[in-house]
């Protein structure tokens, strides 16, 4: 069952009236994930106040982000007299049809009335569609109503909640700009105004959602955040059904998903932009580590090697052939990964003859991904004598790799005997794209080498995949 990774906590006993009254105008029924968010914006404090004066929202596509926020703004315009929010977006016209699509649900629901017809009916909100001036006056005396992202929008105004959706694609200074002059708005409404930012992650990570996440990670702000691990793997189905809450609900079936994830692949950005999209993973930078560090330190053990009869070995250069690591990796009893880098030297000169010696006497299959340096390296091993058991990587198994590695690593899978040049590689890794559907490791701008990661990733890789067939007992006659 999917279940958000921050959530701030709600009260026992905070009343959810004002969601579902919101949710009885839409003709809905709120979700799971939609009560979490009714929670947060309805938790007060000790003094009666909002408990949450600011709180971010991130949830995958097609998970009722923006409509559970919407029940929650429509049941204050219909319970609390003289109600003011303002909405936007990351334009004018995406924030207008956002409320268009609320209003016309409830009008459908028979909950609302177009301004043609206010005079037929004193009791049901009324649309008023102004091209961009869109609002929804209630008979109370309540507003909701759209701007444009820009601060000069919303000066000399009052609001008690302003709603910013499509929080990641306010970026750079569009963001700050944007909230400079929206927070005044709700000076003099009282202890329960509150700022409510949503979205889904934006192409980089900075802007005022991902801003807003960092507080809310924190615990600075109030949060409810569906979202993946940088080290989860976003072709896994299992973290499809962890992270995303549509399957759960019934709102978004896994076949769904499944063929937005084909969609996706057929683009040339489709697993990056597919985890945004879906998985609320942020796309990776320079700053973002591939491997979880503080994990790789505590399975690191002291001590010399204790191979087993069965390992396999790997080797990899980085493209501009400065340095190349060996490494050997197998699975002990209990099934934990252990890595050992058995030379880390500059150039490329040296390997094919120190692998060659190494595999002929110890029997070890080699693997290395055939691309940039390696290649001459391969070349070269292939025409040595005796004859070495050697395989070429596809790109498919340099991305499983990979993930198999950073999930080993999170898991907690791994041990490794401490050696510099693979802590290094470590704490250097990042993620690159690897084709359409998988990515690989890549290495911090400044940081060191990352092949000791990337041969260690691809001999464990196959060590899985070579596992010896048991052999056949004898039958008795």
């Amino acid at each position: 069952m999917a279940e958000p990774r921050y959530l701030s906590p709600i009260p026992d006993g905070t009343d959810l009236f004002e969601a579902e009254a919101g949710a009885r105008l839409l003709g809905l029924d709120l979700t799971p994930q939609g009560r979490n968010i009714a929670g947060v914006l309805a938790a007060r404090d000790d003094a009666g106040g909002a408990l949450y004066v600011e709180s971010v929202h991130q949830l995958p596509r097609r998970a009722t982000k923006t409509t559970s926020i919407w029940a929650t703004i429509l049941g204050r315009a219909a319970t609390r007299e003289g109600y003011r929010c303002v909405t936007t977006a990351q334009s004018g016209s995406i924030a207008s049809r956002i409320l268009l699509e609320h209003a016309e649900r409830m009008l459908a629901n028979g909950t609302a009335i177009e301004s043609r017809d206010r005079g037929k009916r004193d009791d049901l909100p009324v649309l008023f569609r102004n091209g961009g001036r869109e609002h929804l006056d209630f008979p109370n005396g309540s507003r909701i109503w759209v701007v444009p992202p820009n601060a000069g929008a919303v000066r000399s105004a009052a609001s008690d909640d302003i709603v910013i959706d499509e929080g990641g694609e306010f970026e750079g200074q569009k963001g700050s700009d944007f909230l400079t002059g929206a927070r005044p708005l709700m000076d003099t409404r009282g202890p329960l105004a509150q700022l409510v930012v949503a979205g889904t992650p934006g192409k980089a990570r900075s802007g005022l959602l991902w801003d807003m996440l960092a507080e809310g990670r924190a615990g600075q702000v109030g949060i409810v955040d569906y979202s993946g691990r940088d080290d989860d793997d976003p072709a896994d189905r299992e973290v499809w059904a962890r992270v995303h809450p549509g399957p759960d609900s019934g709102l978004t079936p896994m076949s769904v998903i499944e063929q937005r994830y084909r969609q996706f692949i057929k683009q040339g950005d489709g697993l990056t932009a597919f985890a945004r999209e879906y998985l609320c993973i942020w796309p990776s930078d320079a700053a973002t580590g591939a491997l979880d560090v503080a994990a790789w330190a505590e399975a690191g053990v002291e001590g010399p090697p204790m191979r087993p009869a069965r390992w396999t070995l790997a080797f990899d250069s980085p493209k501009d052939a400065s340095v190349t690591s060996v490494v050997a990796a197998w699975r002990d009893d209990d099934g934990r990964a252990w890595f050992e880098v058995l030379a880390h030297r500059p150039g490329m000169s040296w390997v094919a003859r120190f692998v060659h010696k190494v595999a002929r006497e110890s029997k070890a299959e080699v693997v290395f991904d055939e691309i940039g340096g390696n290649v001459a390296t391969a070349a070269e091993l292939r025409r040595l004598r005796p004859v070495v058991k050697t395989k070429a990587m596809s790109l498919r198994d340099v991305g499983g790799a990979a993930q198999l590695l950073a999930t080993e690593v999170k898991d907690e899978r791994v041990g490794h005997y401490v050696q510099t040049d693979l802590d290094l590689a470590v704490e250097s890794a990042t993620w690159r794209p690897a084709g359409r559907d998988s990515r690989a490791f890549g290495m911090r701008p400044g940081g060191s080498a990352v092949s000791p990661v990337v041969a260690a990733s691809l001999a464990l890789w196959q060590f899985d995949a070579s596992k010896p067939k048991a052999r056949l007992k004898p039958r008795v006659i």
